[in-house]
């Protein structure tokens, strides 16, 4: 069949060539403060404003069944939500859950899957006020999360050219977990198995860099370095450019990779926070930077753009599109 004649496909388009399809028909309504295109939405319920967002984990997209234990996927599926409200400066309060489930499944551990939720969601002040169960042919987890919104709200929309641009924590750890296990590589990585099987949203450091006013556009490190960072320059309209020799590396990342930072550019599922900071308060920053309770790394600057640049430890650039996880045209 000639290409012309056959039907696109989301596939063919990605997740994020559909997003820019689909967002633009869609219309506000009273009560929404921040629509779709951010890490949450925010929403007005008579005086107070929340922060609401979805996600989900699937069998075979992203994970396979023998790499978490049922309690561990039953975190991370309330985990990642709660790093969407870290990214805006977010008080998780509560959740409702869906879980689909092939026939065959163990009822202890589908108990223990649950369990991992609330034990979760308890450890970020949040509770699990509801739910749906329902029969699939493959395993997944997906929550709904409404969390409290700060005073001020922080989107991927403010960054400014000549802004820092900083991120919390290492990269890639993730990434090299995810690769452990699904066998690509011969060494054992312990501690970054563990940066995948559990990550650790910075709930208090996004609530402090909001609070703080500092921060002039913030997102997670869900997809990957590039691409996320690469949704604040198209959401702001502006560029980035990057230097290899500042991406935060833990030793366990250099030991099994040495310098090559590309599964800390592209790897995504890290949960760490990338955001955007005007030198005119850098002062500021280094004041509360204790406050953090985590390292944090300037990387690059905000340029006019547009594109994400990376500059080599030998002083060569390098135009980045926007490479990093899709559901679509990544697998597991």
């Amino acid at each position: 069949m000639p290409r012309s004649a056959r039907t696109t496909t989301i596939g063919d388009v990605g997740e994020f060539g559909f997003l820019s399809r689909l967002l633009p028909g869609m219309r506000s309504a009273p009560g929404v403060v921040v629509g779709p295109g951010q890490d949450c939405a925010v929403i007005r319920c008579g005086r107070r404003r929340y922060l609401f967002t979805v996600d989900a984990l699937v069998e075979g997209v992203h994970f396979e069944r023998g790499w978490f234990s049922a309690r561990q996927l039953g975190r991370k599926g309330f985990l990642v939500n709660a790093s969407d409200a870290a990214a805006m400066g977010g008080r998780p309060r509560f959740c409702v859950v869906n879980l689909a489930v092939p026939t065959e499944y163990p009822v202890h551990e589908l108990i223990a899957l649950q369990g991992g939720i609330v034990e979760a969601a308890s450890e970020t002040g949040a509770a699990v006020v509801g739910g749906n169960l329902t029969r699939a042919l493959q395993l997944s987890v997906s929550v709904a999360l409404l969390a409290e919104a700060p005073k001020r709200i922080v989107t991927r929309r403010g960054a400014r050219r000549g802004d820092h641009i900083y991120v919390t924590g290492t990269l890639g750890d993730a990434a090299l977990g995810c690769r452990t296990l699904s066998g690509g590589t011969a060494r054992t990585a312990v501690y970054s198995v563990r940066r995948f099987r559990e990550p650790s949203p910075r709930l208090h450091a996004g609530q402090v860099l909001v609070d703080s006013g500092i921060a002039s556009a913030m997102i997670d490190v869900s997809d990957g370095l590039v691409q996320d960072l690469g949704h604040i320059c198209d959401e702001s309209i502006v560029g980035a450019v990057i230097r290899s020799n500042t991406i935060p590396l833990s030793p366990t990342y250099r030991r099994a990779l040495g310098a090559d930072a590309t599964l800390a550019l592209q790897g995504g599922e890290d949960y760490e926070l990338l955001w955007t900071v005007p030198k005119r308060h850098m002062k500021r920053l280094e004041r509360i930077r204790a406050r953090l309770g985590c390292p944090i790394t300037c990387i690059g600057e905000i340029v006019a753009g547009p594109g994400v640049c990376l500059i080599g430890a030998d002083g060569r650039e390098a135009h980045l599109g926007t490479s990093g996880y899709d559901h679509f045209r990544s697998h597991v």
